[in-house]
């Protein structure tokens, strides 16, 4: 199914020898480093496909983490990139860039009527949270257990069920004495916590890196509720869900509108940039200017070029898109579960639009509670035969779809499928 090259695993591992002599731990990202059976090195890329130094093609469901949803190297993002190029990299200067993707943000997410640009999605959750203190006058905020939020002190915590704590060394543990930690979709527990002291609610309306968890019944529309009353500003994390989920993100598949969301990933089609979008009210702080807002690279001309690009792509095929997609990702959720049950390998798999996450090795994962229970090392190594056979994955067992699949990867993805499980069942 695969470009013939049996040797990949050494001449990979061989690259990672010469990176860990002069890069920390091999890589610029740790997860990239844990690749099972050993972490590619990437070549060239095009389309679903992308290519590793020992010449192996593989068909590719990581995406870059999820920003590529229209592929790797789409022609309408490249042709703005490089007409953007030609005209200089970065003064420090406006440009028309900016207002043109706030126009198409305003126009498509439901919450938007201004946006404010930064380079990544940590950066935008920091100025979210900002925004949300400086427009009431608060400091407390709501956050959710097993939600990511990027990597910076004051949210990076209660990153799995059961750890409240610090998700990683080195961290200040006083930067989180400001936040309340609750479980995701814990409605009674959001109406309990709640008080004039609360700035902010911040979550992740589809809990995707979790994965791919729906939110219950009515959780969203009580956040929406609670916040209003007590007057804090509820924030959506759409980094993930803004436009891979829908045109509208997830805000505008639920139904349910926010005052502020933070989008990125798939917005820049694989560039670097991020967003805050809300409300003109509570967008105020930045927006008259009494918040300070900084950042070289902000809302850089080259990144909001191809954000444009994307964001006009999506916007004119959505009725193909996102509809197809999403049946795809179906297909294969569909497909895994019958498989691994004529294996008799017990397995969770959950949907949310175009991203499908698998959980081996366990039948009983239904809310992102459960994954306390999720066997990361079965994950690993389910994630490792697909890449043996062939599909790039990411190694948690996350699948994400683009519009650049084909049937013919689907079909081929099927087959190396069937002997991931057949070779992660005979191992468990």
């Amino acid at each position: 199914m695969a470009d013939p090259a049996p040797d990949f695993v050494s001449a990979n591992l061989e690259w990672r020898a010469r990176a860990l002599r002069s890069v920390a731990y091999g890589t610029s990202s740790t997860p990239r480093g844990n690749q099972l059976p050993a972490p590619l090195v990437a070549e060239r890329a095009e389309g679903a496909h992308l290519w590793d130094i020992s010449g192996r093609r593989f068909i590719d469901y990581a995406l870059g983490y999820g920003p590529l949803i229209l592929g790797h190297s789409p022609s309408p993002v490249i042709a703005a990139v490089m007409a953007e190029m030609g005209r200089g990299l970065r003064t420090a200067s406006n440009h028309r860039g900016e207002a043109l993707l706030g126009e198409l943000i305003t126009e498509t997410l439901p919450s938007a009527e201004l946006s404010a640009f930064v380079s990544s999605g940590s950066e935008a959750i920091q100025l979210a949270l900002r925004i949300a203190r400086a427009a009431t006058g608060r400091v407390r905020i709501i956050r959710f257990r097993g939600n990511y939020h990027g990597w910076f002190d004051t949210v990076h915590s209660g990153g799995r069920p059961g750890n409240d704590g610090p998700d990683t060394l080195g961290q200040d543990p006083a930067a989180t004495a400001s936040s309340t930690l609750l479980d995701w979709g814990d409605a009674e527990g959001l109406r309990a916590a709640i008080g004039p002291d609360i700035a902010a609610v911040l979550l992740e309306p589809v809990a995707v890196n979790g994965g791919c968890f729906l939110p219950s019944p009515g959780f969203l529309e009580t956040a929406r509720e609670v916040t209003l009353a007590a007057g804090a500003v509820l924030i959506f994390d759409e980094v993930i869900t803004g436009y891979r989920l829908g045109l509208g993100g997830a805000q505008g598949r639920l139904g349910v509108t926010p005052d502020l969301s933070v989008i990125g990933k798939a917005m820049g089609a694989g560039f670097p940039i991020s967003a805050v979008a809300g409300s003109a009210a509570a967008m105020e702080p930045v927006a008259s200017g009494r918040l300070l807002q900084r950042g070289t690279f902000n809302g850089n001309p080259v990144s909001a070029a191809a954000a444009v690009a994307c964001i006009c792509h999506l916007r004119d095929h959505e009725g193909a898109i996102f509809p197809r997609i999403d049946a795809m990702a179906e297909d294969l959720a569909a497909f895994i579960r019958a498989e691994a049950g004529r294996a008799g390998l017990p397995i969770s798999v959950l949907r949310a639009g175009s991203a499908v996450q698998v959980f081996v090795g366990r039948g009983d994962i239904a809310r992102l509670s459960d994954t306390v229970r999720m066997d990361r090392a079965a994950n690993a190594a389910f994630a490792g035969a697909l890449l043996a056979a062939g599909v790039q994955i990411i190694g948690r067992g996350l699948i994400y779809l683009s519009a650049e699949h084909s049937p013919e990867d689907i079909a081929l993805t099927k087959d190396a499928i069937s002997q991931a499980i057949s070779a992660t069942a005979g191992s468990c």
